[in-house]
């Protein structure tokens, strides 16, 4: 039971509220690129990452969204500290 409860914390570790991961921006003038006050992020992403609004597979896990007001042209970055292998001890 024990080595349960070690791996589920080490999963753990690779799971993230993708509300939280996900950082949006309308641009409109390239001083806002810098500015994190017109930053936000979505209330809900359930969309794009299914009902539970979760993502694994990375620790500590941005995906930046950033939008032109103009045009709306993206500019998409994940950024993450550590990404889970083909096998994760034993789970694939």
């Amino acid at each position: 039971m024990a080595d349960v409860n070690a791996m589920e914390k080490k999963l753990a570790e690779y799971k993230c509220d993708t509300n939280e991961a996900t950082c949006l921006k309308l641009v409109r003038f390239p001083d806002d690129l810098d500015d994190d006050g017109t930053t936000f992020h979505p209330e809900y992403s359930h969309q794009i990452f299914g009902d539970d609004e979760v993502a694994f597979g990375y620790k500590g896990l941005q995906i930046q969204l950033y939008y032109t007001a103009g045009n709306l042209s993206t500019l998409f970055k994940v950024k993450y500290s550590a990404k889970v292998k083909d096998t994760f001890d034993c789970v694939e």
